[in-house]
């Protein structure tokens, strides 16, 4: 019995070991999403995995230092030497617009529209917010505009007035989280963006991410 106890412990002694390395190395670690800035895809209290053996790519969820010490995950929009532009909410890589269904932005919905997807409200909790007696704003993905038929236009920052907690250098050139650009990615940086996009504190916010800051990437 007491081999046993013994041979238990010292497993269990060498798992920590290898996972405190891999944990401080960063060459594989979890997080738990702690905000709603990547909705729909995380969510709060979702686990997340990441490794820096994964190199941050297109699309991919990136682990990065913020300003204050801790660690922000948003995804990878572009890299190095591209060229990023974001119009009316929509977002341009070299010229060309991405496919971005999963995104969430605002959008103003009338009462009857709120109406014909209460249902769905319900069950998936889109956030809504009042604007006027007849008008709310609803937080979708065009994925699900499509899917719900409707055609909604977008709620946005007016062109040409500056977001006054912008980077910036995105500030003097009177831009906002729904008009930037065009802007070139400088050397050894990403462009990163939340999913959710008028909830996350990222590139728009914070400014190009430096490669070294950068410390994992995500693996699910």
């Amino acid at each position: 019995m007491k081999k046993t106890i013994i041979a238990i412990t010292s497993i269990a002694v060498i798992i920590f070991i290898l996972w405190f390395v891999a944990r401080i190395t960063h060459t594989f670690e979890t997080f738990n999403i702690a905000t709603n800035s990547n909705e729909p895809t995380y969510h709060p209290r979702d686990v997340i995995f990441a490794s820096r053996f994964k190199k941050p790519d297109y699309g991919s969820f990136v682990c990065f230092k913020e300003p204050n010490g801790g660690i922000w995950v948003f995804r990878c929009i572009a890299k190095e030497g591209d060229i990023i532009e974001i119009r009316d909410t929509k977002v341009y890589l070299n010229g060309k617009e991405l496919d971005e269904p999963y995104a969430y932005n605002d959008y103003s919905i009338t009462k009857t529209q709120l109406n014909s997807i209460q249902g769905y409200i319900d069950q998936y909790k889109y956030p809504i917010r009042s604007f006027s007696d007849s008008v709310s704003i609803i937080t979708l993905s065009e994925k699900k505009l499509k899917e719900y038929n409707l055609d909604l236009k977008p709620y946005m920052a007016v062109k040409g007035v500056a977001n006054k907690n912008m980077f910036g250098n995105f500030q003097i050139h009177n831009w906002n989280e729904d008009n930037l650009g065009p802007v070139t990615v400088p050397k050894d940086s990403y462009f990163l963006l939340g999913d959710n996009r008028h909830e996350a504190m990222d590139s728009r916010y914070l400014g190009f991410i430096s490669k070294d800051d950068i410390v994992s990437t995500v693996i699910n």
